[in-house]
């Protein structure tokens, strides 16, 4: 009698929460990541969505692209995370110029 009855919580109630990806690289970024992510190849694409937004293990991610190994699909990631930076920086160079900054 001292603990209140459960009840139960409607299903529709949208939360609130920031995504993980959002909470990782700043809401403010995102849309860079976007468009930065569209100009890098279906391949590094690929990579990075399932690493960073599917939180797929390196092993299930290298089923997934067909890698030979755990280790393949790890350095896929590595590399395609330098290439999403250098177009994040070109992204945001871009922004400035265009803004007279």
């Amino acid at each position: 009698d001292r603990r209140p009855r459960a009840e139960a919580i409607a299903g529709n109630l949208a939360g609130q929460d920031v995504s993980p990806l959002e909470a990782a690289i700043g809401a403010e970024s995102v849309e860079r990541y976007e468009a930065a992510l569209q100009r890098l190849t279906a391949a590094d694409r690929e990579a990075l969505i399932g690493r960073l937004e599917l939180g797929l293990t390196y092993a299930e991610l290298a089923r997934a692209l067909g890698k030979p190994s755990a280790d393949a699909a790890r350095m896929a990631v590595a590399r395609a995370m330098v290439r999403l930076g250098q177009e994040m920086r070109d992204e945001r160079r871009r922004s400035s110029r265009s803004a007279g900054g």
